[in-house]
């Protein structure tokens, strides 16, 4: 069994300040409709929009679109509330007109889901940013209007309150804490495992049990040299396992890099009956020092679908990265790569290495 951390996930629900909690469950190979998930809207606004019930937001005499950035992506914006969008939508590819159009449908429908689970009371709702604790209580105030809800309320830790930690405020709301806020500066980097802790403590508190688990069936389960699956160190690059204990569990590897180039640094191969979908997912610690430029999964020789890549910011803790594939059935045959570039000679680590069939990792390695 481990923790079922994309259902767990799913519990949750931005509404602002920005996209964090959207990235958040895109890390863990969730994507979820929501209102305010790739929106950006401070707490005073999401208290006007909760009190107005939603209304006028994105109606025709509300809503415009906006240029934003070298890629000039359109931005939806409302008139009357602090509420802008991403749309994913770009001045040079699309006209205006239609995504506009296809922007106040989108919000409508979004509108109307979120006051169903709001008056459902079934999600524990969100909200990341600075603000004055005596806002975030009118919040979570706001929130209760509408149906029984709690408000999750996640700032950066500080001496008092550590990373990963969540405590009470009162019973509709909770706060927690992260070591950092996410940054949107090329790839996004914002600290998701710390975000899942935040989220499974919050959990236990918001509905007095523990986060949910599942069965998981690791086809890489096993010590090199047992079973069916094959574990191989690629040359130039240096693969040892260590006899020590990892934080996820499993083999404790230290990879050192042989090429500047992007290459394989250590493969596991096994047999498998039948195609589908498979996730690979491992744990990788990058020290401080290393100078690896790029760190990555996966599964060739089959169509990748989906992929969260090692945040190479994050250095120091322990991270997971997944990829998943499309297997064709006559592949008789998978192997799962971590490939890696950088300096020759620098050091890194990966732990926890999982071959699961799915569409999402399911969460092994995670520790509450």
């Amino acid at each position: 069994m481990c923790y079922d951390v994309p259902r767990l996930l799913q519990r949750f629900e931005s509404l602002g300040e920005n996209c964090d909690l959207g990235v958040v469950q895109r890390a863990v190979g969730l994507e979820p409709l929501g209102l305010f998930r790739f929106a950006a809207c401070n707490a005073p606004g999401v208290i006007a929009l909760l009190r107005a019930r939603f209304h006028p937001l994105g109606e025709p005499e509300d809503l415009w679109l906006d240029e934003v950035g070298p890629r000039r992506e359109y931005w939806v914006k409302s008139r009357q509330f602090t509420f802008e969008s991403h749309t994913n939508r770009y001045a040079p590819h699309d006209q205006a007109a239609v995504v506009r159009d296809g922007e106040i449908e989108k919000l409508r429908y979004l509108k109307s889901h979120l006051l169903r689970d709001l008056a459902q009371g079934r999600k524990l709702f969100v909200f990341k940013g600075t603000s004055e604790l005596a806002t975030i209580r009118r919040l979570a105030a706001q929130l209760q209007t509408h149906g029984p809800n709690c408000l999750l309320w996640v700032n950066v830790a500080d001496e008092a309150h550590a990373a990963a930690s969540v405590e009470r405020d009162s019973s509709s709301l909770l706060r927690g804490f992260v070591s950092r806020f996410g940054t949107y500066d090329g790839n996004p980097s914002l600290p998701v495992e710390e975000w899942v802790s935040v989220c499974a403590h919050a959990y236990r508190l918001w509905r007095n049990e523990d986060a949910p688990k599942v069965p998981v069936d690791n086809l890489l389960a096993g010590a090199p040299g047992t079973g069916s699956c094959r574990w191989l160190a690629t040359a130039p690059a240096v693969t040892r396992g260590l006899h020590e204990p990892s934080l996820p569990g499993g083999i404790l590897f230290e990879h050192r890099l042989g090429t500047e180039e992007p290459a394989a640094v250590c493969h596991a191969q096994l047999p498998i009956s039948g195609g589908g979908n498979f996730v690979f997912s491992a744990w990788v610690r990058i020290p401080k020092a290393c100078r690896a430029h790029h760190i990555g999964l996966l599964l060739p020789g089959f169509s990748t679908t989906a992929t969260w890549s090692v945040d190479l910011k994050a250095r120091g803790p322990w991270q997971r990265a997944w990829v998943r594939a499309n297997v064709s059935s006559g592949g008789g045959t998978i192997a799962c790569e971590l490939i890696a570039a950088g300096t020759a000679g620098e050091v890194f680590y990966s732990a926890g290495w999982c071959l699961e069939r799915g569409t999402r990792p399911s969460g092994y390695g995670f520790v509450f």
